[in-house]
């Protein structure tokens, strides 16, 4: 069986440029407030050693898409390379894969009324270009490809991050490669708090 593809998010090299998130909303036009893709910020440590990090997350485009298994109208598709999306077309907007998905990455317009989502810039990665958040990082934060392949280029590596929900969930495709002295002591305090909530639960 072929790796799923998968994002991998240096957080060390993050500098919360937001930079990801402008050329995701740029390209597909999603609506203001409607984000695909979230640059969420930590503070570590205790004073007078505080310092602060970015998480730049997205679709995970999970093994297991709880978003897909909620949905009633079966809105949601997953390609045989993983990436999952969903089909504004059928979306009745019950809101249903929101309160699934443990990364809040399903994202309800209030104004049409339906789900909407990162999908891996399918038509893009389909031409044999890649995602535009990749694209766009001025520092390598992010990449992305087989999963299989991330982990042989990026070793130190791992499957979860400070208030990044438990991966055992939906066993999601994604890296993090965190700071070698990272302290324990995180705390998220973007404005955004929703992942941090999920994560206490």
């Amino acid at each position: 069986m072929a790796s799923k593809l998968g994002f991998y998010v240096n957080v060390e090299r993050c500098v919360g440029c937001r930079g990801c998130e402008a050329a995701c909303q740029v390209s597909w036009s999603s609506p203001p407030g409607i984000p695909w893709r979230k640059v969420g910020e930590l503070e570590v440590g205790s004073f007078p050693g505080v310092a602060q990090l970015f998480l730049s997350l997205s679709c995970n485009h999970c093994e297991v898409p709880v978003c897909a298994l909620s949905c009633p109208t079966r809105a949601y598709t997953k390609r045989d390379d993983g990436v999952v999306f969903v089909d504004p077309a059928r979306c009745i907007g019950c809101k249903m894969c929101t309160w699934a998905c443990p990364y809040g990455a399903p994202q309800y317009d209030p104004h049409t009324r339906v789900v909407t989502k990162c999908h891996f810039c399918q038509p893009l990665i389909d031409a044999g270009g890649a995602p535009r958040c990749v694209e766009s990082c001025p520092y390598g934060a992010l990449d992305w490809g087989p999963m299989d392949e991330l982990l042989r280029r990026y070793p130190n590596t791992q499957r979860s991050a400070s208030h990044f929900p438990d991966p055992g969930i939906t066993s999601p495709n994604i890296l993090f490669e965190l700071p070698v002295d990272m302290p324990a002591q995180t705390r998220r305090i973007d404005a955004t708090q929703r992942l941090a909530d999920r994560a206490r639960r």
